[in-house]
């Protein structure tokens, strides 16, 4: 086996830099490092049979090294060491695990060392990385994990210690986050060994499930998160088969919690909640601030005032979505009452309009409870989350709570419309909803997400500058008048001069084309369902309109596909037209468009009947289509005055928008000019003659121009000769003729003058 270059780099560059000037090789010694993985990597099988090679000896020297910069006094050197065993580990395979239980140990004292805390992250990393890795080899799993392990367990726990009531935290909330990852995917592999320490984790680790602003330290979402999925993955450790048991107990004990700080937030509203799982509210002070928590160890940190309550109560509701996210080790039972329960407990508390004081606490202050009414959308957000956590895990199973689900959701947003984030969270919820059981849903629901439809569409238009502006006063003076009656000109600094310019009256965007904000992306991903997934049967014309209208606009493809797939039709049966030209227009080279339109077409023709007849020659199939003319002419000689009138009507739609006697859509190309067939046989009639003509001008090539309602029946056939004028002025000549000799124009000519002559006999 041939030494790689880098190998003899590496070696050489370890030996001759001085230990100090390390950590600022150690991008360049990784690098190197990562592109030695054969040589690391190798058997001792594969080094015997080639003893002329120097590989096995460089890689020997290089661990040595390593192992001695690891144990030396050096920090520079120890921060140098663990990069590089972070690196070996990576591309060594077996053959570096199996000599890897000096690094474990050497790693795990540098935790336990005065060391700076970037090389102590950096050995969390690396000692979870080799742990994850011995799990698929179950004797060094019982060589190096299991005596080590508890060792790093208790030294991660002296580093993230929390600090005692009232004093700041001196770890970072970045290496505290890095300690609870570790912890999180170790839980799963090692539940035994971690089992001793399943309360000192809960201990340190608590305080940052639900924070709030009473606590000194500000903690991050990321910690937040990684603590929550510790805690949820405890479970792991409970003995025998209680794994279930202990998660449906934590996940009681979180929604009782969330029971009791609302029954301390929501004080200055008097509730008309009435719990189907046997809760019953605590009697709350209203002479005290609002407060909750304590000091006990199955108790969270203790909070004082509504804006903490409020995080409280967010934070454990994003803890009860956390429960549904994160894998368990056994089927449990999901408590799924209680939890629909608290949901609707928060989704009827709603912020009330100006003038209705019913339902409030007369004993709480004015201030406390506009401080309710702004923290009430984030706590409505969490619950809507909590929503989609329970869809997204129970899936089939929340069918039949659809309907309950989207009522709660509509009462919340009838109340925080204005907030983006609750939008966002709304248009989520209901995609979630619809792809459920969106094709079932009752007429009385459908018309409940109507104001839904409505934001939906406006947060569509939003980045494309067709929205509607919001309505704002527009100064028509610039004088005020006195309370006694006199008038004096405005304050010109208080007048907003752009509010008098002209506004453009034209039909483009009222604003420049902006990037989707989250809940404009949402709400641009929801329209296509509200399309294809609501059952369109129980939608208002009015807003199918603002849904065509909307995906027309915002160029959705997958909403315009939808809505050409799923026509309208109202209750009298009248189906609308359809979008599909525009469709065609701004998408002429999609496949699935072109897929669409060819079935159309495919589907027009074998609805036609005369499938046939349109296959033959335009001179086969012309004298055909005259006799046809000919005869129909001869049956109802009042058939031009019949034919313009129809043609006067107004144009009915079939059921995908195509007109019925002469479609808009230019889908097909110019169908080919009838040649001219000099054995053709034509009529002396002039009304005849007008009839034909006219009719022929109507003649539907194109399969999707028939007309919907002859599709049964056609039994006209025309052919268009472009000689109607012809004809027509031929009548005004000819008016008084009813000869039906079938002589060409020339005798048509001459049947005045004989006819002249006649008359003077007569006299």
């Amino acid at each position: 086996m041939s030494v790689p270059p880098e190998l003899r780099v590496l070696c050489k560059r370890l030996v001759s830099t001085p230990t100090d000037e390390l950590p600022r090789l150690c991008p360049v010694l990784v690098s190197l490092v990562l592109r030695c993985g054969g040589p690391l990597s190798a058997v001792p099988e594969a080094k015997a049979k080639d003893k002329t090679s120097e590989a096995p000896m460089l890689v020997h020297k290089l661990r040595t090294h390593i192992t001695t910069l690891l144990t030396g006094r050096s920090a520079s050197g120890r921060f140098a060491a663990v990069c590089l065993i972070k690196a070996a580990i990576d591309v060594g395979g077996w053959e570096s695990l199996r000599l890897a239980d000096p690094w474990i140990r050497g790693l795990i004292s540098v935790l336990q060392k005065p060391d700076s805390l970037a090389a102590k992250e950096l050995c969390v990393v690396a000692l979870t990385k080799i742990y994850m890795l011995l799990q698929g080899y179950p004797t060094l799993v019982r060589e190096m994990a299991t005596p080590t392990l508890p060792d790093y367990v208790k030294a991660c726990l002296q580093l993230i210690k929390p600090p005692s009531s009232g004093k700041p935290l001196k770890t970072p909330t970045s290496f505290i986050d890095t300690v609870a990852s570790s912890l999180a995917r170790l839980l799963p592999l090692f539940p035994t060994t971690l089992r001793t320490f399943s309360a000192q984790i809960t201990t340190a680790l608590k305080v940052y499930v639900a924070p709030t602003t009473c606590e000194a330290a500000v903690v991050p979402r990321s910690l937040r998160e990684s603590s929550r999925r510790v805690l949820i993955l405890l479970h792991y450790t409970a003995p025998k088969n209680g794994n279930s048991d202990e998660w449906a107990k934590r996940i009681r004990a979180t929604i009782s919690d969330c029971h009791t700080t609302a029954d301390h937030a929501f004080r200055a509203v008097q509730e008309s909640w009435e719990s189907t799982t046997g809760y019953r509210s605590q009697t709350v002070r209203n002479d005290v601030d609002p407060s909750g928590g304590g000091d006990a160890a199955d108790e969270f940190p203790s909070w004082t005032g509504l804006s903490a309550g409020s995080e409280r109560l967010v934070g454990l509701l994003e803890f009860l979505g956390d429960h549904l996210r994160v894998s368990t080790k056994n089927p449990v039972t999901v408590p799924l009452g209680e939890l629909l329960d608290l949901v609707s407990r928060i989704s009827l508390i709603t912020t009330p309009s100006s003038d209705d004081l019913a339902g409030l606490n007369p004993a709480i202050s004015r201030d406390e409870r506009a401080e309710l009414w702004s923290v009430l959308p984030d706590i409505h957000q969490a619950a809507i989350s909590l929503h989609i956590a329970i869809i997204r895990r129970l899936g089939d199973n929340t069918i039949s709570l659809s309907t309950d689900i989207i009522d709660q959701v509509v009462r919340i947003l009838a109340s925080d419309r204005h907030v983006p984030a609750i939008r966002e969270s709304t248009y989520i919820l209901l995609k979630e909803v619809l792809l459920l059981s969106g094709p079932t849903l009752p007429k009385l629901t459908v018309d409940s997400l109507t104001p839904l439809i409505h934001a939906c569409c406006q947060d569509t238009l939003r980045p494309t500058g067709y929205s509607e502006p919001t309505p704002q006063q527009t100064p028509t003076s610039t004088t005020t008048t006195t309370t006694n009656g006199t008038t004096k000109p405005k304050d010109p600094a208080s007048a907003n001069a752009d509010a008098f310019l002209a506004k453009p009256t034209d039909g483009s965007p009222t604003t420049l084309c902006t990037p989707r904000s989250p809940h404009e992306a949402s709400a641009h991903s929801l329209l296509p369902f509200l399309l294809s997934h609501l059952p369109q049967r129980h939608l208002s014309p009015d807003s199918r309109a603002l849904l065509d209208r909307t995906a027309i606009l915002s160029l959705s493809k997958d909403a315009m596909l939808a809505s050409c797939l799923h026509p309208y039709k109202d209750s009298r049966g009248r189906y609308y037209p359809s979008i599909l030209p525009f469709l065609i227009r701004q998408y002429p080279h999609d496949q699935g468009v072109e897929v669409l339109r060819t079935n159309l077409v495919r589907s027009a023709r074998l609805g036609a009947g005369h499938e046939t007849l349109w296959e033959e020659s335009p001179e086969e199939a012309a004298p055909a289509l005259a006799d046809d003319d000919e005869d129909t002419a001869m049956e109802d000689p009042n058939a031009a005055a019949t034919e313009q009138q129809e043609a006067n009507k107004p144009k009915a739609t079939s059921g995908w928008g195509i007109p019925e006697t002469e479609s808009k859509m230019d889908v097909d190309s110019t169908p080919p000019e009838v040649e001219r067939n000099a054995f053709f046989t034509t009529t002396t009639s002039t009304t005849t003659a007008v009839v034909t003509e006219d009719a022929k001008m109507e003649t539907p090539l194109s399969p999707l121009k028939r007309k919907a309602s002859q599709v049964g029946e056609a039994k006209t056939k025309r052919v268009d000769t472009g000689r109607a004028e012809e004809a027509v002025s031929k009548k005004e000549e000819v008016g008084g003729s009813d000869s039906e000799d079938d002589s060409d124009a020339k005798s048509i000519e001459i049947d005045p003058t004989f006819d002249d002559d006649e008359d003077e006999e007569e006299e």
